[in-house]
């Protein structure tokens, strides 16, 4: 007559056993779930202007503030005149590093962009990070343009468009300074002009000892359209 009350309390004692196991299988479940890395970045800058041919410097502060250690798998710059210098891979939970860069700012003129990408592995990787400075003319000259035919900048600026011509041509070798594809004129001689001859003082190099007259010629045909 006692086996009654007795199941009746295994089954309360093994239905309560078992919603505490449910419970505790839910909270680290969801606690694993949300322990991740979080990526944090800020941006300083020695000079946000310099004069054209001076380095600019400045620093990427990268932070983990999520709760699982932060790994950096790469980092690359838009071109070859940025150079970075990472000093640390694996970043601890709450820690932060420094990602130090100098751009190489010859031959440039105006305001300048130009971007670093951090890949972790946080969920929203890459980060691009976007870098904005002035770079001022030294006088009446303009910008020392031509400098970037010599190394390094000879790699993005005009190695990458060996044989290449029209559309190929402009997005390896000018995109980089001119992303819109858009100028001021759609003149085919004033495009050749401006491609072949150069103009310090906008900061624009001449072309015209180093592409073809065919090269030449595709990319005023794309660019006049």
């Amino acid at each position: 007559m006692y086996r009654g009350p007795i199941i009746t309390h295994l089954s309360q004692y093994c239905f309560g056993l078992i919603i505490s196991i449910c419970l505790m299988v839910f909270f680290f479940s969801n606690t694993t779930l949300q322990a991740e890395p979080k990526l944090e970045v800020r941006q300083t800058l020695e000079q946000t202007s310099v004069i054209t041919g001076e380095d600019l410097r400045g620093t990427v502060y990268i932070k983990n503030t999520g709760d699982e250690p932060l790994k950096i798998s790469g980092v690359s710059s838009s071109c070859g005149c940025t150079t970075l210098k990472l000093k640390k891979r694996l970043i601890p939970p709450k820690k932060e590093v420094e990602l130090v860069f100098i751009v190489d700012t010859r031959g440039k003129l105006g305001l300048i962009e130009k971007t670093i990408t951090i890949h972790t592995n946080t969920a929203d990787s890459p980060h691009i990070e976007i870098v904005h400075f002035h770079a001022l003319a030294s006088g009446m000259g303009g910008a020392d343009t031509q400098s970037i035919f010599e190394p390094p900048c000879a790699s993005c600026h005009f190695d990458s468009g060996i044989g290449k011509s029209r559309k190929e041509l402009f997005e390896a070798v000018c995109a980089m300074c001119h992303p819109s594809g858009k100028f001021n004129s759609k003149n085919p001689q004033a495009l050749q002009i401006m491609i072949s001859e150069g103009n310090a003082n906008i900061g624009m190099p001449s072309f015209g000892e180093y592409f073809t007259q065919k090269q030449i010629q595709s990319i005023v045909l794309f660019l006049s359209k």
